[in-house]
């Protein structure tokens, strides 16, 4: 058991030289093959999910920390997966599901000061996002009346003309002036 429990430890370790200097390809290689001999690593969970997300394979790298989530019994290791979760969903502009991780990790432990300082950061960036989309539907529907204002002008013309010709067409018929009428 001592050999199994070594080369474990000897796969994270050559996983994290390679993730120390960004071969994160070959760090999740080794972490993955630590995996293999003891799927419970929740180290080497971690670490290939940060792997994977150094790649961009947010997709992955998510279900690892959901995996990590559900099967761990620790609430300072789920805590550290929703964190993650949190900063790799802020990273997407996934805000709302960032925010929600942030939570769950709080839950977890109030006193994680990163993920306090991350959920204020995300909360503050999503007010943000939600005011400037306010602000743009209202320049979007500004041109749109300006448009129906000219449109309902140019209207109001052509009938004022219509109308003119209408009395000048009276006029010539009867060989008179129209009375003015009040309207």
């Amino acid at each position: 058991m001592q050999v199994l429990a070594q080369s474990v430890e000897e796969g994270i370790s050559k996983g994290n030289n390679y993730y120390s200097i960004g071969q994160y390809d070959l760090a999740e290689k080794f972490y993955k093959d630590a995996l293999k001999k003891d799927p419970e690593k929740k180290i080497a969970q971690h670490n290939l999910a940060n792997a994977l997300y150094r790649q961009k394979k947010y997709k992955e790298a998510a279900e690892v920390l959901d995996g990590i989530v559900k099967s761990s019994k620790e609430n300072i290791v789920k805590s550290a997966a929703h964190y993650n979760n949190g900063v790799m969903k802020t990273k997407q502009k996934d805000l709302e599901g960032s925010i929600e991780d942030y939570k769950n990790a709080l839950r977890l432990n109030a006193d994680d000061m990163q993920a306090r300082e991350n959920l204020q950061k995300a909360l503050l960036e999503l007010k943000q996002k939600q005011q400037q989309q306010q602000q743009d539907q209202r320049q979007n529907q500004n041109p749109q009346s300006n448009i129906n204002q000219k449109q309902a002008q140019q209207k109001l013309d052509e009938l004022e003309e219509k109308e003119k010709k209408i009395q000048q067409r009276m006029q010539d018929q009867k060989g008179g002036a129209p009375k003015p009428e009040d309207w």
